[in-house]
């Protein structure tokens, strides 16, 4: 009975499956809402300072940051003053996009 892949055609599947899966999201991938960042609603709006979770979430989220910057909606309070300097206080850097 014939091999159903020859050993190149096999090595060949092995590096394509390899490659599929570096290119795969981790497991627990952010999810991106402008929502999760609720906890940084004062600290945003009203100059207060960041509480510990409102730096969590902007850790959490801060893959997302290029997308928040990109919408229309939400760009001028993600380039905002106040919003830099939450940043800044929690330790995220700028998002470079």
């Amino acid at each position: 009975m014939k091999a159903f892949l020859s050993s190149s055609g096999a090595a060949a599947l092995m590096l394509l499956l390899l490659l599929l899966a570096a290119r795969a999201p981790p497991a627990e991938s952010v999810r991106c809402h402008p929502l999760h960042l609720l906890p940084c609603f004062g600290a945003i709006f009203y100059a207060r300072p960041p509480s510990s979770q409102c730096c969590a979430k902007l850790r959490e989220q801060q893959p997302c940051f290029c997308q928040y910057k990109r919408d229309p909606l939400l760009a001028s309070y993600a380039n905002s003053r106040n919003g830099r300097r939450v940043a800044t206080t929690c330790g995220v850097p700028d998002a470079r996009c």
